[in-house]
């Protein structure tokens, strides 16, 4: 008897070491959920922002094309810079969000990238952005 009560013993204690166990992974699980939710969140806010920027920008430059300190053709040139710097800070904020690195690292990354695949920056940056996957 006193076997079969151990035995029986033996198993609750491995049912709860297993339970602990579960639960600190269940812990771990849902803080690095959390921490995603967290870099999301600033990635999207980061976008907000430079969506905001944008609008400024191109006011500005719809400004001086109007006072005529800038012509046509520059604010043509000024429009496709101002596109490609959006889209270059979307691709960064995909890498520091998905990698969970800071900005400089993000960018060092996306400029390797670009020099050991002989690919413009702006068009590897357009490619993470539209979603078409970069060995990076």
């Amino acid at each position: 008897m006193n076997d079969q009560y151990d035995d029986l013993q033996r198993q609750i204690d491995q049912l709860v070491a297993q339970v602990k166990s579960n639960r600190d992974d269940i812990q771990g699980l849902t803080e690095r959920a959390d921490a995603a939710d967290l870099r999301a969140d600033a990635a999207r806010d980061r976008a907000d922002d430079l969506e905001a920027r944008s609008v400024i920008d191109r006011e500005l430059i719809a400004e001086l094309h109007t006072d005529g300190v800038v012509r046509q053709e520059h604010v043509a040139e000024l429009e496709a810079a101002l596109a490609s710097s959006r889209t270059i800070g979307a691709a960064l904020g995909i890498l520091m969000a998905s990698r969970n690195i800071g900005q400089a690292e993000a960018l060092t990354v996306l400029k390797e990238t670009s020099q050991r695949t002989n690919t413009k920056l702006r068009d590897l940056a357009a490619t993470l952005v539209n979603g078409t996957e970069v060995s990076a």
